[in-house]
């Protein structure tokens, strides 16, 4: 190929510098290369000297008019004339350089830049080819290795894994400017199925968008249905499925069914067991069968029902007007309007000495209260309740309630 001007280097060059221990009597010294007296700086005991009055040279012989003192290396010759073609590189490149193809380097080497030979070790790139930043550990904070700081970006053994580990502060920092949207797109196999953003530029939004999106928005003290964009979602999500339910849901608030109204907010599920009492409405009562002490009821919202069979094997000289039972778990509130602000409730009841006229038992639970007066109902003209008293109970009684009432 032709060029014009010089053609360019195809290797290093170098100056040539030989060195000589004076004796005070030698004159002649073997120069390392041939040359002529012109083209070398001839230096004894770091004094210059004339060429052709001090010294001259002949091919690869240096001799001196008159010779020099004794010295280690108190002589040195430097050659002058064209430099010396070599394929072994000077010691250091001072300035910038550019390489127009690859460079092999025979031997170790340190390095100013991010590699497993750099001088420094806060980014490196291990022989793994894991990055590393502030650590030498590629699993930093969750491998074996003692460094508990750091970033890592693994290549080798594990490939293609980021971890970051920072003591008592946070790991990572993502922020989007401008609109609400995305911040982190989550993607498999190149297609994203979730993401986590901002709503507003005030609350968090995570979820996925694969099929029918579902995200949900968390901030302001709620937790509701939005999509990607931060837009609501109302009536449109499920919560669990039918192979697929939760355990178990604390609240300690109500849950609106079928609508956002008042009347729609379930505020209590209650299941549980309550001791009753037979008693006089005066005073004394009878002694309840082992096995029949308790009632069972389950409240929802305001709603009471109660279940109670009732037994007794004696009874204590009760007296008053009314058998009561006493101890139901919640107090009766019969809404305005309701006959004598009562509840009452046909029942069945063992026992007493009823008149010949008698249709039934009956309780009567009247407002504000959690006791249940005993009657039975006449077939007179008058259909009237007449209370059940304790003298017309024997000791022997027994009975059931089966009822439902309102409470506050």
């Amino acid at each position: 190929m032709a060029y014009i001007g010089n053609i360019p280097a195809e290797a290093y060059t170098n100056t040539v510098k030989d060195s000589f221990n004076g004796t005070g009597s030698a004159t002649a010294f073997t120069l390392s290369q041939p040359t002529v007296t012109n083209d070398v700086r001839v230096v004894v005991e770091n004094v210059v000297q004339d060429p052709t009055v001090a010294y001259s040279v002949s091919g690869t012989t240096l001799t001196f008019t008159s010779a020099p003192p004794s010295g280690t290396a108190n002589i040195y010759v430097v050659h002058l004339g064209a430099a010396v073609m070599t394929a072994i590189p000077p010691s250091e490149i001072a300035d910038a350089t550019t390489f127009a193809s690859s460079v092999t380097v025979q031997g170790a080497f340190t390095s100013q830049g991010i590699d497993d030979n750099a001088n420094s070790t806060a980014i490196t790139i291990d022989s793994s080819e894991n990055v590393l930043v502030g650590t030498t550990d590629p699993l930093v904070g969750s491998g074996s290795g003692s460094n508990t700081q750091g970033i890592a970006l693994s290549s080798g053994s594990y490939g293609g894994y980021l971890t970051t580990s920072r003591q008592d502060n946070p790991t990572a920092s993502f922020n989007r400017k401008g609109t609400s949207g995305g911040i982190v797109d989550l993607r498999h196999d190149g297609s994203t199925v979730g993401t986590i953003g901002s709503r507003n530029g005030e609350s968090l939004m995570i979820g996925s968008t694969y099929g029918t999106e579902a995200h949900l928005n968390f901030g302001n003290g709620a937790v509701f249905p939005v999509t990607n964009s931060g837009i609501v979602k109302d009536s449109q999500i499920t919560l669990g499925a039918s192979t697929a339910r939760f355990k178990d849901l604390y609240l300690s608030g109500g849950v609106f069914l079928g609508g956002t109204g008042s009347a729609n907010k379930l505020t209590d599920y209650e299941f549980g067991t309550f001791e009753y009492n037979i008693v006089g409405s005066t005073s004394g009562g009878w002694t309840k069968r082992t096995g029949y002490t308790q009632g069972t009821y389950v409240k929802i919202g305001s709603t009471v029902t109660i279940q109670l069979r009732f037994e007794s094997t004696s009874k204590g000289s009760p007296s008053g007007t009314y058998v009561q039972i006493t101890g139901f778990p919640f107090t009766n509130l019969v809404s305005a309007g309701a006959a004598n602000n009562q509840v009452q409730i046909a029942m069945n009841f063992r026992g007493n000495n009823q008149p010949s006229d008698c249709s039934g038992s009956y309780g009567v639970m009247n407002n504000n209260t959690t006791v249940m007066s005993l009657f039975v109902r006449r077939t007179n003209s008058a259909f009237s309740f007449d209370p059940i008293s304790p003298s017309d109970v024997p000791g022997n009684c027994e009975g059931g309630v089966q009822m439902t009432y309102i409470t506050a």
